[in-house]
């Protein structure tokens, strides 16, 4: 599983907002699998940046793997049917759901319930960790 980021403004230098997906490299149905909660093999710019980054690892794997058994070079790219979202900043929480859940068979589930909770969780986290809290300027950053 690869966690994808599209920068969707790339020509502007003050917006970087942008939109996390993921990529799967399945060796035993010999494809490449695209989860992505906003769009569909129908969005041009998915394909786009899909093909791009399969193509550069179809070629990597080649340069590093080329005595394998094992070659990519012939697999497909899957768009796989997902729960989409419903806004348009919630993209992290379910591509960190795939990378978490994604055991090949069903797709994980990501709901607007889900996502609340799991904001919970992870702010929770992130507040408790030992690094950030011993760092300079933690409390002012918060």
């Amino acid at each position: 599983m690869f966690p994808m980021f599209h920068e969707l403004a790339p020509n502007n230098p003050d917006d970087k907002c942008g939109h996390h997906y993921a990529i799967c490299l399945d060796l035993k149905n010999q494809r490449f699998e695209v989860f992505d909660s906003m769009r569909s093999e129908a969005d041009e710019d998915l394909t786009t940046h899909a093909k791009f980054f399969t193509n550069n690892l179809k070629e990597t794997w080649n340069h590093h793997y080329e005595n394998s058994r094992v070659q990519i070079s012939h697999f497909p790219i899957e768009y796989v049917a997902t729960t989409k979202q419903g806004n348009r900043h919630d993209c992290g929480f379910h591509t960190l759901e795939y990378l978490a859940k994604w055991e090949g068979r069903r797709v994980p589930v990501v709901r607007a319930a889900m996502v609340v909770e799991l904001r919970k969780i992870y702010t929770w986290n992130w507040l408790m960790n030992e690094d950030f809290n011993t760092r300079a300027n933690t409390r002012k950053f918060i």
